[in-house]
């Protein structure tokens, strides 16, 4: 099955105002060229895609692997968002995310059911508040951060480097526990 002309309504969505650097990303992301400003590093290690608005410097968030199976679709998600600015969270989850701060990573596997929901909630997160710093990380790819962080089971938060949130709870649990974590 193709997923062609999903990503066509995809690119439909996007405007051109986003701004993608990639490394050995190239095949999910050679759609959306139309659309999107790509740009790409020759030498890397392992694959990974920064994203942000033209004309700004600060990434709004950095996957860490390539978005494939279920992590797709909110990567192209995230992707419409971003260029439309748009957030689709309750009010008291706002205003949870915007007292946030600091470094969240949140670890998946393209196979992963649960992942989806806690990466649609943190890329909101990522765009409303430019004080947090999204990474989403594979951890089948990024196995060397996945053990330093000892993922035993996805999805996984790790904030600030060193608080442990599950991801398997919902958004406004998540941001209760990352916010709580923040604020030690």
């Amino acid at each position: 099955m193709s997923y062609d002309p999903i990503v066509e309504q995809y690119v439909k969505a996007i405007k051109p105002n986003v701004r993608v650097t990639h490394c050995k990303a190239g095949d999910i992301l050679e759609p959306l060229t139309s659309a999107i400003e790509v740009t790409e590093k020759e030498e890397c290690d392992k694959p990974f895609i920064e994203v942000s608005r033209k004309g700004e410097s600060r990434n709004i968030f950095v996957y860490k692997g390539v978005p494939m199976i279920n992590e797709c679709w909110p990567f192209l998600n995230a992707l419409v968002r971003i260029s439309n600015n748009l957030i689709h969270l309750e009010d008291k989850e706002k205003e949870m995310a915007s007292q946030l701060a600091g470094n969240v990573k949140l670890f998946v596997t393209p196979d992963c059911t649960k992942c989806p929901i806690a990466a649609e909630l943190l890329y909101q997160v990522a765009i409303l508040n430019d004080r947090v710093n999204l990474e989403i990380i594979d951890s089948s790819v990024y196995d060397d951060l996945a053990n330093k962080f000892r993922v035993m089971s996805v999805p996984k938060i790790i904030v600030n480097d060193k608080t442990e949130v599950p991801g398997g709870f919902p958004p406004d649990i998540i941001l209760k526990m990352i916010l709580k974590a923040t604020q030690k």
